[in-house]
């Protein structure tokens, strides 16, 4: 019998061996469900629209296609779900600090389950300390606190590891969801939301 909170999953990984092991290996764990499995990022695009997934499990190789490397531009549309790179080959750091964290193809059932549930507590810790009304991500935040320190496009992408593009993407996210289009209408809307004192400004 399932447990009421039950978190559902995406496995996207080319490897059956290794896609059917992650499955196999999280059944036994009541709290997770793996709701799909796809060999590739396309399939998984193609075929996934307005679904409720809380984690997607990821080879980074399939979306790693340029050095500015943030998996987040590749799921803008689901900003807050948790994104975990499976690791069985080599990733430079600033690929695997882009994902909220990652398994390995050594670690056992309980080891992973562990570190699905600490990225799961850590998420419900910061929507619950930094919830706004506008529905922000933690990343679109980190953001929106750059543009009010009068931060370029530029400063901001080398500051957090992304490509100019992602940085132009999280902010049309912000002004959607804000509706505020000047930097100091965001400034003030970082003040008031706690996101931003206004001695960080001097």
């Amino acid at each position: 019998m399932k447990n009421a909170q039950t978190y559902r999953i995406a496995v996207i990984e080319p490897s059956q061996i290794v896609q059917q092991g992650i499955k196999a290996l999280l059944k036994e764990e009541e709290e997770f469900e793996i709701a799909y499995c796809f060999d590739d990022y396309q399939s998984f695009k193609n075929a996934v629209e307005d679904i409720n997934l809380d984690i997607i499990l990821l080879n980074p190789g399939l979306v790693m296609f340029h050095k500015q490397f943030d998996v987040r531009n590749f799921f803008t549309e689901y900003p807050d779900m948790i994104l975990v790179a499976i690791l069985y080959t080599f990733f430079d750091d600033e690929t695997v600090k882009s994902f909220d964290g990652s398994i390995d193809i050594y670690d056992n059932r309980g080891k992973i389950s562990k570190k699905l549930k600490k990225l799961l507590s850590l998420k419900q810790k910061d929507g619950s300390n930094a919830q706004d009304k506008s529905g922000l991500s933690m990343r679109e935040k980190e953001i929106l606190v750059a543009v009010a320190k009068g931060l370029t496009n530029k400063e901001i992408a080398d500051k957090h590891f992304i490509s100019i593009h992602t940085v132009i993407s999280h902010r049309k996210n912000i002004t959607r969801k804000t509706n505020i289009k000047t930097v100091s209408g965001l400034t003030i809307y970082a003040m008031i939301n706690n996101l931003l004192a206004p001695e960080d400004l001097q």
